[in-house]
Parts: structure tokens; C-alpha cells; sequence
């Protein structure tokens, strides 16, 4: 196996706490260079995560100590604010830092000594060398690696969980100890108080299973007053490491801290008595602890050894052929080579759900109601996604039926505000706590802080998923498996095709962050930035650049709110054309509605020649838009389905998804249950039974597929308005019945409109006959009001009339169209707006003329329109503002970077187009850098119009 190694560094720590930065800063106090990979989305999650928020107690003599609760007095400091504060130390440290990772294997090199680890992000393996490591993590990830010594832990004092409450806490069936002083709010109508509480439990049952009381503990806290809670609830874990245990840490000496050559413990998993363990609930006590093991890692002598061997820990699983999804590096520094890699068995289901948000946690619901064995593995520490952690609590469109309704009728009899009553809109807390409910209470699992990062299969199907757990990793067996990740990543490493920003095109709906001005902050909707979720290096930059934008709210979300991810290449594809020419199919398992709430631009040709408008629409989806093709045990939803990109607008919303993985769900069972595939399953049943519960309805089962259409429809779609929507879907979608019926009409119809309209039509379908007429009328056109990228509220057409004339002109072929177009470049200045320059720059791929390269080139010499890629955090930083809906940086970037991807496939100018492009592909917003990296590694196989 071939594992690209991301960097070598002296000093990897491994773990969120502020015990892991102190150890980093101590590897660069000694000149050492050190990289800390955090399995959350921040640092500090023995301060943030847990809401230890007060600083009572707390020694501030350590200049980081003192760094977090600056400012604060004896009043609680904000979880942004200590989140900040150590990601700012770090980068002025020159620290390395990666989130939501977490290691899977060591790597030991020939002489036996630690040199490094294998790293699992939610999609893919890479590998960090190094000469030493600190484990920071609360239960050992890197000590179960390596075989520590690990026993028992002796009987404690329970564990706890702090929730803020807005006014009292109501309906809790558990203790709850207030603490002081309130968290307030300043604001021009007076200040607002919060109060927290830490909730007990003593259960020893509960207490030594972490994953029992975090499930427990969600599902049992159901109350409109909770407006907050933190992610981690503090427990000690089942283990420690073995050694008579000591009375506290000055008591610790080097040797303790040092479990192996190369490897040092700085957490709650060191040989401490029961009674001491809870001092690292303190940050300052982490802090200390922290810095003796860093000065301890960074006095380890340099190897340079490059012979690695893998070690997962544990006894091997049963062989069989893993599978990973490929890693998206910017500049990997080398690769490793290992023969095989092995991981011990966890468990068995019937069905595991990978990903608990919008539909993955209905999925987990549904299948676990049936009696299916049912584990969810969510990497967020609440179940609900986008609607609950991304903190998006109202529905912008939906069909609001079957789980849908079910779950707001739920959360309207909880919540008394008036959106709750109308079903409309939710307490985050409780929705997510509602889900924990009726998952706990169908008999379902849940492991928060928990990922899968691999497959197991057994030829083309998927018979175990690789699962990275805050308690270690291993291997699940199941025969069915739901992808609820909104990023296909199962699909995408059991070798499923899958489709991801290439050199096509860079259009993906805008992504954002939202900030949690105050607890009891329900909604914010953010549109600010561009992530590629599966890249993990990109993923980090948007959440360190997002605690930076809104450096002085309550907090941040730690769900980056993304509207479109990779996607399966499915037994079937829905398209725009379907959805417009209102196509039923034999298997549709839910049905859709919303208009085109694109947050961005489009690239299928229905949209350029008709622009989609506000009006919602319906449309139904099937079942086979969830089988990716060669693969099977498995199902893909939401965001990661088969769509078009410019469909998933009108399919993506939450309470269309909710409906969608509860089908997925019901499916996974009935599968799994009866010992079939997923390809073998009864769709008609499945379609009576989602009658049943209300997600379809009663005439859905009896549908057959519409398409191909009709002659005479398509007959009536030509001799009607072809500026209308549904005609022109229904004659792109049937092309060879519809062009010879366009051609009489661009050659002679008596309306001059009319004529344009059928050479736009064939253009766009590329025929060459449409050049003469489009050339016509490209030349006798003035630059008409174009379009800048525009994210949230970006509704009808995102480039002008000309814009698809010339698209369309260069689809032709037509070399009439040349002279025609560089006129219309020179015409351009440095206030161009990027539908033009996307125009220009696709036109100029397609015909590749010296004298198109010439044009677009000096239009890219003109001020302002170079220099807009973003290769670090500082560079990004120069650009940081407050507003969630900020465009100006990506509109500079788009209209940089599409100039110079049409430069360099038509020839390029002195090499100006390959310079931008080299710049970009290390651009840390990651689309940007797979389309620039893909430009350049296959120029000639990117020419065509931006069709998916």
C-alpha cells in the first residue's frame, strides 16, 4: 500500500487539550520543529469542550494560562476566544496543525523506534514522520498504538457534563450544581444572563462505557431552557496506564511520562489516583503537564531512518481487501510504502450509519425501529448536522411529510416558540437531544467522535467499515451500510466513481460557518467561504479562519455548513432536465421541493439559456440515485447522492434529506434483515412502506418513467416559447428529436428573437450550423449587465445574455467567431465582472486561438487582476472581515482563475497561464486547488463547456 506522507516534523503531538499546545511550544522553545493534529474541530477542548469556562481556581502565572483568561477577571472567557487564542500561539510558533484527524497506526522504523504515525482523516490515509510523540488525547489513541501498558482504571467519582440554560433548567431528571457568576450578554436593550450547570452521574454502568453516558446523557437532557452544551463530557475513561497510581502530578516523574522510546504520555491516561485524575480538568494543570512532555520529546536525538514498518495495535481482524479514499495533498513530501495493515475487530451490526447528521441520523432511527442491530458513527459530538451543530434551524423549502413531520410534531409539543409550533424552525439542543431519544429508545447505538476512514471488502461489495473512535480504532463488520457523511466517503473508498471539482469547471455552492453570537443564539446562516471537505488541510484553514472572522462572538459552529461535497456516480443521475420536464420514475423513495437556491453559478446549459426563478418546484428522486455503480453494501445520501450539481438545489434541503436517509434506513434493515443486496431489495415494497409512515404519497408506487417523452411533446416544446423552461428542458433533454426541429426555425422563422433562441438552443448542444447566426449576433451586441459571484440570496441567472451567446458561439466551433470575440475581450477592463470574464475564458479553451491568448492576456495584465490566491492561514488572514455573507475575495479569486485556466488550455502567453495556475494549486481554499491542479496535469482534457 502506498501512503503519501503529508510532512516529517521533529515532534508530532497527538491530542485537543491545552496540554498538546503546551507541548508544541515547548518542541519550538527548543528549536524543534512540531506539527499537533487535534481529532475536534479546535484546541482547547479541556477549556471549550467542556465549558470549563470559569477561571476560578486556575494558577495564571504560565504565560499561555494567562493568555487564555486575559481580559476575563473572575467571569468566564468565551470558547472562541480560547480557541483563538491557542491557534494564534501556534501559527506565531510556527506550529503545524491539523484538525479532525486522528492517528490509526504507528510507524516504526527498522531499528524498532517510533517514526511516526498514519494518519485517518474522514476520507483518506496519510502519513506524518517524526522522531517523537506526545499523546495528549483523553483515552490514549497513540498508547493503544503502540501496546502501552494500559490496566484498569480504579473506581472514581462519576463523571459530568455543563449545559447553559437560559433562565432555569427545566424537566432534568439528574442533579444539577449552578455555577458562578452568570455568562452575560451585552447589548443595547440591557444585559442578558445565562447560567450554566454541571449535570452528575455516578451510574457505574454508564461511567465506565464513555459512548453509554455521552448517548445517555444527550438523550436524557430534552429541554426548551438548554440553549448550550458542551461537547465533551468530562469522564475519565475505562483505563490508565499501569503503575501504582500517584497523588498528583508534581508527584510524576520523567520516566512516567516517558511509555516508550520516543513516546510520552500528558493526559488523564498517566498512573494518577482516582481522586487526582479530576485535575486535569483544569487547564493549568494540562498546561504544566504539557510542557514537561514536550521538553521530554524534544530531547529526542534526530533518526534519520526512512525504512518504515505499520503497527495498528490489537490482534488483526479477518483479512480481507481494505479500501481508502485517495488523499488530496497540496505537497506531499514523498510516500511510504507498506505491505499490509491490520486493525483488531470492534463489533458487528446489521447496519451502520456513517454520519449523523441531516440524514444520517433518521436512517439510524429508522433501522434501528425495525430490530436491526444499528450502530451511528458521528465525528460531531451531536447528532442532527447542519440543522443542530451548523446551527441552520429553520427549513428554507422541504416537503415537509413522513420523519419530517414526524420530528417536528415531536419538537413543536418540547418548544414552545412559534417557529417550533409551525414546524418550521427548532432549539438546536433540542433536535439534536430528540434525535439522541428516539435512537436510544429504538435500541440504536451511537458513537460520537467517531468516523470511519476505510472499508473492507469482499470483491465489489462492502462487508466491514474501518472506524476511528475516540476509544481506538478497528474494524466493524456489517453487510449493510448507510452513508450518511454527505460526502460519499464510504462510497468513495470502497473505488465507487465519484465526482469532485476537476478541470471542468470551479462552480460549488457557497459554504459557511456560523457564528454563535450568544448561547441562546438559535439561527444564523453563513455564506462566506469555499471548503473541499476532503481535504483535510483546507478543512483546518476554514475553521482556524472562521474563529478569526468572528473573533468576538460566543463561539463558532464546528460543522462547516457545506451545500455540496463529492458525489457517487450513481445507477442513475437526476438532472435539472428531469426536474424541469417534471419526469416521474418507478422507483422514486422521496420527493423534493424548493426553488434553485443555487449560492453560486451554474453549468448546465438549461440554466444558460433560461435562468431559474424563484418558484419552488417538485422533484421526485430515485432509489438509484443512492447505488453507486460497481459498488455494492452500501446506500448514498444527501449531499453525496448521484445529481447533477445544478439539481442538488432543489434536492439538498433539510427536510427532503430527513425523508431521503429515512428510506436509506429502512432500506439498510430490510436488506440486511432478509440477506439480500441492495440491489436485490423490493423497491415496490419499499415504496408501500414509505406510503405508510408518509413519506411518499399513495400514487408514487404506481408511477412509471416518463422520459423518453412523447413526440408531440416534444413537438409542442419547439413550437412554443423556447425562453421557457420547461421547453427548453424537454428539448436539451431529447436532443436528436428536437435540433432537426430548431433548425428551420434559426434559419427562417419570422420573429428575429425567435431565430436567436433556436442558434442559442443549438449552440449550447453544440451544433456546428447555430456559428453563422450566433457569431451575428454576438457582434452586433454591447456588454450587457454581467453577474460578480454572489453566495446566499443568489436566485435566476448568474451570467448575462451575452455570456451564453458567447459560450454557446464557442461550443460551435465557429472560427467566424474569433475576430468577433477578441473584439469583445479588448473591450473588458479591470472592472470586468466575472460572468464576463467566465464567458471569455471558456470561449477561448474551446477555440483555442492566438489571438483569443492574446486578448485574455493582456486583459490579465490590467490593475487588480492578478494576485488573489490564498497559499497560507496569514495570506487568508489578510482578508478576514465579520460578514457571514462576505463574496469580494471569492469573486477576485473565481474571475483570476478562470482567465487563466482559458489562457493556459489555448496555448498559454510566456507562461502566464500556467504561473497563475501553479499558484492556485496550492491555494488553501482546496476547489480552487484540485481545478487548477487538474488544468494543469491534463490541459487537453478540460476544453469543453463546463458540463458535469
Amino acid at each position: 500500500m502506498r501512503i503519501s506522507v503529508l510532512c516529517d516534523v521533529d515532534v508530532l503531538v497527538v491530542g485537543a487539550s491545552t496540554a498538546a499546545v503546551a507541548a508544541a511550544l515547548e518542541v519550538r522553545n527548543a528549536k524543534r520543529s512540531a506539527m499537533v493534529v487535534s481529532d475536534l474541530a479546535y484546541l482547547g477542548e479541556d477549556v471549550a469542550g467542556t465549558f470549563n469556562l470559569w477561571p476560578e481556581g486556575i494558577d495564571r502565572a504560565d504565560p499561555l494560562v494567562a493568555a487564555i483568561f486575559e481580559h476575563t477577571g473572575d467571569g468566564p472567557v468565551a470558547p472562541t476566544a480560547v480557541k483563538g487564542t491557542l491557534e494564534r500561539t501556534l501559527a506565531a510558533a510556527d506550529v503545524r496543525l491539523m484538525y479532525l484527524a486522528r492517528p490509526v497506526a504507528l510507524l516504526r522504523n527498522s531499528a524498532g523506534r517510533i517514526a511516526g504515525v498514519i494518519l485517518a482523516a474522514r476520507t483518506s490515509l496519510f502519513a506524518v514522520t517524526c522522531r517523537a510523540i506526545v499523546d495528549a488525547t483523553r483515552f490514549g489513541a497513540v498508547l493503544k498504538l503502540a501496546n502501552a501498558n494500559l490496566v484498569t482504571r480504579e473506581p472514581g467519582a462519576g463523571c459530568h457534563w455543563t449545559i447553559i440554560c437560559d433562565g432555569e433548567p427545566q424537566n432534568l431528571s439528574m442533579p444539577a450544581q449552578q455555577i458562578v457568576p452568570p455568562i452575560r450578554r451585552k447589548a443595547k436593550d440591557g444585559p442578558k444572563d445565562f447560567t450554566a450547570y454541571q449535570l452528575h452521574v455516578d451510574d457505574p454502568a454508564l461511567v465506565n462505557d464513555p459512548f453509554a453516558i455521552e448517548h445517555f446523557l444527550r438523550a436524557a437532557v430534552i429541554s426548551p431552557s438548554v440553549v448550550a452544551v458542551a461537547d465533551i463530557v468530562q469522564t475519565a475513561g475505562p483505563q490508565r496506564l499501569a503503575g501504582a497510581p500517584v497523588a498528583g502530578i508534581k508527584a510524576l516523574t520523567d520516566a512516567q511520562l516517558t511509555i516508550a522510546p520516543g513516546l510520552f504520555a500528558a493526559s488523564s491516561m498517566l498512573p494518577l489516583a482516582s481522586d487526582a485524575v479530576a485535575t486535569f480538568e483544569r487547564c493549568d494543570i494540562n498546561i504544566a503537564i504539557g510542557r514537561r512532555a514536550g521538553k521530554l520529546a524534544a530531547a529526542v536525538p534526530v533518526d534519520a531512518s526512512r525504512e518504515f514498518i505499520a503497527s495498528t495495535g490489537g490482534t488483526p481482524a479477518s483479512a480481507g481487501q481494505l479500501g481508502f479514499a485517495e488523499a488530496f495533498l497540496r505537497q506531499p513530501q514523498g510516500h511510504i510504502e507498506l505491505k499490509s495493515l491490520a486493525w483488531p475487530k470492534l463489533g458487528n451490526y446489521d447496519v451502520v450509519v456513517a454520519g449523523g447528521g441531516t440524514g444520517g441520523a433518521p436512517a439510524a432511527i429508522a433501522a434501528a425501529r425495525t430490530g436491526a442491530k444499528t450502530l451511528l458513527l458521528e465525528i460531531q459530538h451531536a447528532l442532527g448536522g447542519v440543522g443542530t451543530v451548523g446551527l441552520i434551524t429553520k427549513y428554507w423549502f422541504g416537503n415537509r411529510v413522513g420523519f419530517t413531520d414526524e420530528i417536528g410534531a415531536l419538537i413543536a409539543g418540547i418548544d414552545a416558540s412559534a417557529e417550533a409550533q409551525k414546524k418550521n424552525g427548532w432549539s438546536p439542543e433540542v433536535k439534536a437531544a430528540v434525535y439522541q431519544k428516539l435512537l436510544r429508545d429504538a435500541g440504536g447505538a451511537a458513537w460520537l467522535g467517531s468516523y470511519a476512514f476505510g472499508v473492507r471488502l469482499d470483491g465489489s461489495r462492502i462487508n466491514g467499515l474501518l472506524v476511528s473512535s475516540p476509544l481506538g480504532c478497528g474494524l466493524i463488520e456489517t453487510p449493510a451500510v448507510v452513508d450518511a457523511t454527505g460526502n460519499a466517503d464510504i462510497a468513495a473508498a470502497a473505488g465507487a466513481p465519484c465526482r469532485l471539482i476537476d478541470g471542468r469547471h470551479v462552480a460549488t455552492q457557497g459554504t459557511g460557518l456560523s457564528p454563535r453570537v450568544w448561547p441562546g443564539v438559535r439561527y444564523q446562516n453563513s455564506d462566506h467561504t469555499f471548503v473541499d471537505e476532503t481535504d483535510a488541510e483546507g478543512v483546518t484553514a476554514a475553521l482556524i479562519n472562521s474563529r478569526a472572522k468572528f473573533k468576538n462572538d460566543f463561539d463558532v459552529a464546528s460543522l462547516i455548513d457545506s451545500r455540496e461535497r463529492r458525489q457517487i456516480i450513481g445507477e442513475y443521475e437526476i438532472s435539472p432536465l428531469d426536474i424541469m420536464a417534471h419526469r416521474t420514475f418507478d422507483d422514486t423513495i422521496f420527493t423534493a421541493r424548493s426553488n434553485f437556491d443555487t449560492h453560486g453559478f451554474i453549468v448546465h446549459p438549461l440554466f444558460m439559456m433560461v435562468s431559474p426563478d424563484h418558484d419552488p418546484v417538485s422533484a421526485h428522486v430515485p432509489y438509484r440515485c443512492m447505488l453507486p455503480r460497481g459498488v455494492d453494501g452500501v446506500l448514498v445520501t444527501g449531499l453525496g447522492m448521484s445529481a447533477h450539481r445544478d439539481a442538488l438545489p432543489v434536492i439538498r434541503m433539510q427536510a427532503d434529506v430527513q425523508n431521503q436517509g429515512y428510506a436509506a434506513g429502512l432500506a439498510a434493515a430490510r436488506c440486511a434483515q432478509a440477506g439480500i443486496s441492495f440491489r436485490q431489495l423490493d423497491v415496490k415494497a419499499l415504496q408501500r412502506d414509505l406510503v405508510k409512515v408518509g413519506v411518499l404519497a399513495a400514487d408514487v408506487p404506481n408511477h412509471k418513467d416518463s422520459f423518453p417523452l412523447p413526440k408531440e411533446k416534444i413537438d409542442a416544446a419547439a413550437a412554443g416559447d423556447l425562453g421557457k423552461v420547461m421547453n427548453a428542458a424537454i428539448l436539451i433533454a431529447h436532443p436528436r428529436e428536437s435540433q432537426p426541429l430548431l433548425l428551420p426555425i434559426m434559419k427562417s422563422d419570422a420573429n428575429p428573437d425567435r431565430r436567436v433562441d433556436a442558434a442559442l438552443l443549438l449552440g449550447l448542444m453544440g451544433v456546428a450550423a447555430a456559428g453563422e447566426t450566433l457569431a451575428a449576433a454576438v457582434k452586433a451586441a454591447t456588454w450587457d449587465n454581467g453577474w460578480n459571484y454572489r453566495g446566499m440570496g443568489q436566485f435566476g441567472a448568474s451570467m448575462s445574455r451575452l455570456d451564453a451567446m458567447i459560450i454557446a458561439l464557442a461550443r460551435t466551433g465557429a472560427a467566424a467567431g474569433v475576430p468577433v470575440l477578441a473584439e469583445k475581450i479588448k473591450q473588458l477592463d479591470a472592472a470586468a465582472q466575472f460572468s464576463h470574464c467566465r464567458a471569455v475564458a471558456v470561449a477561448t479553451a474551446l477555440l483555442k486561438s492566438p489571438e483569443l491568448v492574446d486578448a485574455i492576456a493582456q486583459l490579465l495584465a490590467k490593475p487588480t487582476m492578478q494576485g488573489h490566491a490564498q497559499t497560507t492561514v496569514q495570506e487568508m488572514f489578510k482578508h478576514v472581515n465579520d460578514d457571514p455573507c462576505e463574496t469580494d475575495a471569492r469573486n477576485l479569486s473565481l474571475r483570476e482563475l478562470y482567465l487563466a485556466r482559458g489562457l493556459f488550455v489555448a496555448g498559454d502567453h510566456n507562461g502566464l497561464g500556467k504561473k497563475i495556475l501553479e499558484k492556485y494549486a496550492m491555494d488553501i481554499r482546496g476547489h480552487y486547488a484540485r481545478h487548477a491542479r487538474a488544468v494543469l496535469d491534463a490541459p487537453q482534457a478540460h476544453t469543453g463547456v463546463e458540463i458535469a
